[in-house]
């Protein structure tokens, strides 16, 4: 998304100029403004859809801001993005500092303060899990992985039209890749070649949060379009083995790469672009995002009764809590029913077989 059609907080560029901070913090509050613009945004897609009321606009009213807006935006970073907790304070320092900028100058809404939005994040941050509130599990993932599929190999006769066919390639393979092994987006930003294991049993090696290495398998579907992607890259750009052993396993492809010294890695941002532009092409009513994929695949293992233990394993979560509490949520409510119904009696048939004492 070009930065004339990203989505902007009213009066952020008022705040950003009147503000007395040193540069390097100056741009530091521009880019935590601009991740609030977008959470803020998707809150009112979501709310748009569901009154039908679908007025896209780059600037947004400060009236969209509620109470929980900074402990929401505190969970979306962790969640949706999966940032280090030093990044979300650093993000949050700028949100917070907008926030007491427009209560001094009475430019929140009337029902709205600075104070009351800090004390829930408080709040938030102190009982995090204990509060925490199951996201909903997107049942439109696995159509975002048909997409890709079935979309046409472009012909390749110009460089664009090449470059063209590796993005493509390189989206089959991504979202394959993501429903395969769960991996978070940042894990799958910061792969590099040398760790895919093409061998027996393919895989990826992940370095997860706390720096904790993991395999995550792959299936035949993702390894042969990591496969096909990858050729289609060599044969674009010749490489010693060891050179391309360094490169990002998920590159950008908006350059010609014959002409590229040094392959660029995705980023989080375009992983999100990818999966979002499929379902503006599929009209879905959801709103998705790459970790909607992590969901959707710990809870299908789960509903199909993978152990939680091989869950976790599978998540890369140093603790089953964390697994239980932000992905089981829903399934293990289902099998706590159907063992209940299984295995707890009716009384009156209990009255009929006992005799009181």
């Amino acid at each position: 998304m070009s930065a004339s059609h990203r989505p902007q907080l009213a009066l952020a560029d008022d705040f950003l100029q009147a503000v007395d901070v040193a540069d390097h913090t100056r741009r530091a509050y521009r880019v935590a403004l601009e991740a609030l613009a977008e959470f803020v945004a998707g809150q009112a897609r979501q709310r748009d859809r569901k009154t039908r009321d679908a007025r896209p606009t780059r600037i947004i009213p400060l009236t969209r801001l509620k109470p929980t807006t900074l402990a929401q935006f505190r969970s979306w970073l962790l969640d949706e993005h999966q940032y280090q907790r030093r990044a979300v304070n650093t993000y949050l320092a700028g949100a917070v500092r907008f926030m007491q900028w427009l209560d001094v100058r009475e430019a929140l809404p009337a029902s709205l303060s600075a104070s009351r939005m800090l004390l829930i994040l408080k709040e938030e941050r102190r009982g995090r899990r204990s509060g925490y509130i199951p996201q909903p599990i997107k049942e439109a993932v696995p159509f975002i992985v048909r997409y890709y599929v079935e979309l046409p190999d472009p012909p390749a006769p110009t460089p664009r039209a090449q470059r063209e066919r590796l993005a493509l390639y390189r989206n089959r393979a991504l979202v394959q890749t993501l429903f395969a092994t769960g991996v978070r987006v940042q894990e799958l930003t910061q792969l590099r070649r040398s760790d895919y294991d093409q061998g027996d049993r393919p895989a990826l090696k992940i370095i997860g949060k706390g720096t904790q290495p993991r395999r995550a398998q792959l299936n035949d579907a993702a390894h042969q379009a990591l496969q096909a992607y990858l050729r289609g890259r060599d044969a674009a750009r010749p490489a010693t083995e060891s050179a391309r052993a360094k490169e990002p396993l998920f590159t950008r492809h908006d350059r010609d790469l014959a002409q590229t010294k040094l392959l660029q890695p995705i980023t989080t941002r375009m992983v999100g672009e990818i999966i979002r532009r499929a379902a503006a092409a599929l009209d879905l009513p959801e709103t998705l995002s790459p970790h909607d994929f992590r969901r959707y695949v710990a809870n299908t293992l789960l509903s199909q009764g993978m152990p939680l233990e091989s869950v976790q394993q599978f998540l890369g979560h140093a603790s089953i809590v964390t697994t239980r509490t932000v992905y089981a949520h829903s399934t293990w409510d289902q099998v706590l029913d159907d063992q209940l119904a299984t295995y707890l009696p009716d009384p009156l048939e209990l009255a009929q077989k006992r005799k009181p004492q």
